[in-house]
């Protein structure tokens, strides 16, 4: 080899082994670097709805990680870009999903996004915004959203207000959702995360603790906020979601004050100061140079007519909705039915939590008919397929004006709940549009109605109690006189996991605004006072956190000595984690209870194998085929080792919780459709309790033990049984399935269909979260990991690079050496 050629071998060798090892360390220092910012969120204060300039100084992260990936059905992706500054966390999520569904259902079941901000478990930390702004989940006072379909899905801005979280420069344990449904069928089939697991986070954050860090902004936003509200009675304009706008400094900024009909403005206040407005209703910021603060509040005209009207909840087999707005004409004045229209009112609702602080529903309610009655109550409901089977058309005249609304769609209906289970207030403005002419002829053009109270025709009938440590709801069946009756039947139900809301101490009847078997009997016995007269005891609680069984025996000892209870017909029954309750009561209190009736209990069933005073007992267990696995082997245990033990014993398992009650009977209930998920296998409380044991095409006859063909529905078998020996004695058990009856249509020719308002309260729900279903569930366990443990194992990426260093550093090696032996050789020469 020539001395020249050794010299180039090693001119060559050297800068090529350096530039093998400089990509390697160059890479994984992007690497890192693009890891932080995949990461991070920007602090800025946007407005929302507007597309605001900060977000694309904050990085875009991916919403690709699928329950689903193979299903056939349209996936959905997103991005998503995230700020922050000391009071929100804020999100704008742009969806893409070829099928989006915009109806009404239960919140969890919709197209939507989710986001879990800071730790927690069960749904403490969830917050969500279906596509068309319905909010759920977590509520707190600051809570705003915006949304936007779009030709390739749709785009959510969401502002979560800070609660107890600290919001400073580091880690965050965050994570965001996109739940996706079929435009048709509401029916959840995917789940899509960005940081972590997806559909893991409802029962925990394990899977994306301080996935997220908060950094600062590297330009300052020398822009001003300028928050802008107004009481009920009017609006204002401009307004954006969440009501805080952004406006550089040095800009005027004008607002303009729209009262109501019948209204004028009271107040225009500006950081406090009460200000005038022009003879437009207008006051303008002038020269914007720091943060302003603006509230107009409206008050009633002096020269209108003042009317009172109330706010009608009625309750149905899946929640408590607010059906109807009744206006008092006052002593002496009626109207006629004839010259009555929907067209001569506007509704509004503001749904509110309990305190008051934060908005749970606002929006506009469609109505379904306006008519003439002379008592402030309903008769009955207008259908969009069917009408409600105690339908009434209004009176030719009458004092009290009903303005039905619309409730329920084929796409779902808006209970009253909140996303957590627990009890709203309802603050409605009705607005007059056209004038109204009395029967005497004269006619009320400037009217003001005013909300006098709400009304729910069966929870007012309870009272509520918290002493004994036993938070309840009670009635107590009177008669004609208002007094108690004696000696009756008492029915003790016991609802689920997260149905009684976050404040049973103080929110009794929060339980009774979902499915639930209090009210469920209470229906019953409106229909059929005779057969079902009763007192009926709810029993509230927190999670899972139920009293202490020997409490509530004192309460119901206490209405036994009391003398209004018959102890020889004492009644529960539970669902989900109250069905394991009825259970632990029926072990604990043997003889005590006359009937039992578990439904998907979590746990438990008599032990009859072990106590034969078991063997007698009343008892009823239903569970749907498609719940999860646990309900399958208890009710199997059930049937296996204790039922062979008891007399009067039976359990049924059915598939399909479709409701056959009226509204949900006028449409398809395509989500009942075998195979269920068992989330929604799970409820079967509004099948149980509603239905009768045969329907067309559906039964929940019993599939171990048998059942009296006299017994119609569960409350029919329950009111039979006595201490003292059944009513009346065995009969065929295997009755007849009776011919269906389809619901009959209304008379008018069908128009095209309003929506109602988007905000479901979790009608169906639920679920907590309901409700949303999972929040009916015990507290679940966290699944064993099926993937190997790879933790001491360097991912295949940092593997090849780390290949790539040592060839190279062998390249260098060989290179210097070859050097230093050129060199001597040169020298020597």
């Amino acid at each position: 080899m020539s001395k020249a050629f050794k010299r180039l071998l090693a001119m060559i060798a050297l800068p090529c082994c350096l530039a093998i090892l400089v990509p390697v360390s160059v890479g994984f220092a992007d690497a890192d670097l693009l890891g932080d910012e995949a990461e991070t969120a920007v602090y800025g204060t946007p407005e929302l709805g507007s597309n605001d300039p900060l977000w694309e100084k904050t990085i875009e992260h991916s919403i690709d990680q699928s329950t689903a990936p193979d299903d056939p059905r349209p996936n959905a992706t997103g991005t998503a870009r995230i700020l922050w500054d000391e009071d929100y966390l804020y999100s704008r999520v742009v969806v893409e999903d070829s099928d989006v569904y915009t109806g009404n259902g239960s919140d969890h079941m919709y197209d939507s996004v989710e986001f879990y901000v800071g730790p927690g478990s069960s749904g403490s930390n969830q917050w969500r915004v279906s596509a068309t702004g319905v909010l759920s989940g977590q509520n707190a006072q600051g809570r705003a959203a915006w949304t936007e379909l779009t030709e390739t899905g749709y785009i959510v801005e969401m502002r979560i207000p800070k609660r107890n979280l600290t919001l400073e420069e580091g880690p965050l344990t965050f994570e965001i959702y996109i739940n996706n449904s079929s435009s048709k069928d509401n029916d959840r089939y995917e789940v899509v995360s960005s940081f972590g697991d997806p559909d893991v986070g409802f029962s925990s954050d394990a899977s994306f603790s301080d996935s997220l860090t908060l950094i600062g902004a590297d330009e300052e936003d020398k822009r001003f906020s300028i928050t802008a509200t107004s009481g009920s009675g009017g609006t204002l304009y401009p307004n954006v979601p969440g009501h805080v706008q952004r406006v550089e400094e040095g800009e005027d900024i004008t607002f303009e004050f729209i009262p109501n009909s019948g209204q004028v403005i009271d107040t225009v206040m500006v950081d406090d100061v009460d200000v005038s407005v022009t003879e437009d209703n207008t006051y303008t910021i002038e020269n914007v140079s720091a943060n302003h603060r603006v509230h107009a509040t409206f008050k009633n005209d002096p020269g209108a007519e003042l009317l009172d009207f109330i706010v009608w909840n009625d309750n149905f087999a899946k929640g408590e909705y607010t059906t109807a707005v009744i206006i008092d004409l006052g002593e002496g004045n009626a109207v006629n039915s004839s010259e009555l229209t929907p067209e001569m009112f506007t509704v509004s609702a503001r749904d509110t939590t309990l305190d008051g602080t934060a908005e749970t529903f606002t929006g506009m309610r469609n109505i379904s008919r306006v008519y003439a009655n002379d008592e402030p109550e309903v008769r009955g409901y207008l259908g969009m397929v069917a009408n409600s089977l105690d339908y009434q058309d209004g009176l030719d005249s009458g004092r009290y004006i009903v303005v039905e609304l619309e409730f329920y769609t084929e796409t779902g209906g808006v209970t009253t709940l909140d996303g957590s289970s627990n009890s709203t207030l309802q603050v409605y403005d009705v607005t007059q549009t056209e004038e109204i002419t009395l029967t005497e002829g004269s006619t009320l053009e400037n009217v003001v109605f005013e909300q006098s109270r709400v009304v729910n025709p069966i929870l007012d009938k309870f009272t509520t109690h918290a002493d004994n440590s036993v938070n309840r709801a009670l009635y107590l069946h009177s008669n004609a006189n208002d007094e108690v009756v004696q000696e009756l039947p008492l029915y003790v139900y016991i609802h689920g996991m997260g149905r009684g809301g976050t404040s049973a101490e103080t929110d009794q009847k929060a339980a009774m605004k979902s499915a639930n078997g209090a009210v469920a009997l209470m229906q019953r016995m409106g229909e059929n006072p005779e057969k079902y007269a009763s007192h009926v005891l709810n029993i509230s609680y927190n999670g899972i956190s139920t009293p202490d069984i020997a409490d509530v025996k004192v309460v119901i000892d206490d209405l036994v000595a009391s003398g209004a209870v018959d102890s020889n017909r004492i009644y529960v029954a539970g669902f989900s984690w109250g069905g394991m309750y009825t259970n632990t009561l029926l072990n604990a209190y043997t003889g005590f209870f006359a009937a039992g009736a578990p439904m998907s209990p979590v746990g438990g069933s008599p032990d009859a194998a072990n106590n034969e005073v078991h063997a007698d007992l009343a008892y009823w267990m239903f569970v749907n085929s498609y719940d999860g696995g646990s309900y399958q082997t208890n009710l199997e245990n059930f049937i296996n080792e204790n039922l062979p033990e008891m007399t009067n014993a039976r359990a049924s398992l059915f598939n399909s919780n479709e409701s056959f009650v009226w509204p949900y009977n006028q449409f398809d209930q395509p989500d009942q459709n075998p195979p269920l998920p068992d989330y929604i296998a799970h409820e079967v409380e509004a099948a149980v309790l509603y239905n009768n044991v045969y329907e067309a095409g559906w039964d929940m006859a019993p599939t171990a033990g048998t059942l009296d063909s006299r017994y119609e529905n569960v409350f029919d078998w329950m009111f039979a049984q006595n201490l003292e020996g059944e009513d009346e004695g065995e009969s065929d058990p295997e009755p007849t399935e009776p011919e269906h009856e389809e619901p009959e249509t209304t008379d008018p020719e069908p128009e095209d269909p309003k929506q109602t308002d988007p905000e479901p309260e979790e009608p169906e729900t639920t679920d907590p979260e309901p409700e949303d279903p999972e929040q009916t569930d015990p507290e679940p366990e966290e699944p064993e990991s099926t993937e190997s443990d790879s933790s001491e194992e360097l991912p295949a990426t940092a593997t090849n690079h780390f290949n790539m260093m040592l060839i190279g550093l062998a390249f260098l090696i060989v290179g210097l050496f070859s050097t230093i032996v050129i060199r001597k050789k040169t020298q020597k020469s």
